[in-house]
């Protein structure tokens, strides 16, 4: 785990950590950057940033749509770097990773975007759709290793006991534990569902356990925050707050203060 990570988990101030999800420049790149900061100052803790990609077969509607008005606008990986840096250069502290799919890392190259993850001053990343066993995970693993980067894993219900001791010694930073499987925004949280899935998780590592999908409001937010997780993880309803607001971007700050205002509720 790198040092902004246990800075972040042990940080008794915050019982539970707010982790938020963002399509990188959606819906441009300076409305994206505004919509991070006010997030951070309304008590984000770590930012997951989402490169716009084909690939998105883990997304619901709403995040894919904004993922499609991104490529329409020919966003790209170096471009996610670029915002990651410019979330860097307003805080030190809040955790960055960023989040998406193997095939655009592995066009990058692989060793190439772990150079530009650590100059942006990450903390790491997530691939959805990369396995242990995938000799490009391993080569993405290595990498980030060796720059102490995190490759966080995802962990879900249908994960057996058998995969699950497996993957515990590959978990770095922290574990990203599923509320249900399928796609994000999808279905809604079965709270006892939960808390079986974060004690499985707990039986395996001692690092901190996150938990996301299906976390709609802050009613939501704070039932999953009393399952017994270290974070909650809130996405889709960001990218669809920020959809159904894009009336208001004509400047910057103006979603940037309605996104402040959407996320101290959830916090």
């Amino acid at each position: 785990m790198s040092n902004r990570f246990k800075k972040i988990f042990s940080n008794k101030s915050q019982k539970t950590k707010m982790i938020a999800y963002f399509v990188a420049c959606y819906p441009n790149f300076e409305q994206s950057l505004e919509i991070i900061k006010k997030s951070i100052d309304a008590g984000v803790s770590i930012c997951e940033i989402g490169f716009p990609t084909q690939e998105a077969s883990g997304e619901g509607i709403v995040i894919k749509n904004a993922h499609d008005h991104c490529l329409e606008r020919n966003i790209t990986l170096k471009d996610t770097l670029k915002l990651a840096k410019a979330v860097r250069d307003y805080n030190k502290d809040v955790g960055i990773i960023l989040m998406g799919y193997m095939s655009n890392i592995f066009r990058y190259p692989i060793d190439n975007f772990v150079k530009d993850l650590a100059a942006a001053d990450s903390d790491g990343c997530l691939i959805v759709d990369a396995p242990h066993e995938l000799k490009e995970e391993q080569q993405l693993r290595n990498a980030l290793n060796k720059e102490n980067l995190s490759l966080i894993k995802l962990v879900a219900p249908t994960t057996t006991e058998e995969r699950l001791k497996k993957l515990s010694k590959l978990f770095s930073g922290w574990v990203y534990s599923l509320n249900f499987s399928g796609i994000t925004g999808s279905k809604s949280v079965d709270l006892d569902e939960v808390k079986k899935m974060i004690k499985r998780i707990k039986n395996h590592t001692d690092l901190p356990i996150c938990s996301g999908f299906g976390i709609k409001s802050p009613e939501d937010a704070k039932k999953i925050a009393n399952a017994g997780c270290d974070g909650i993880i809130v996405g889709s309803s960001i990218v669809d707050f920020i959809t159904k607001n894009l009336d208001d971007t004509k400047l910057p700050e103006n979603i940037g203060k309605n996104i402040e205002n959407f996320v101290k509720q959830l916090r």
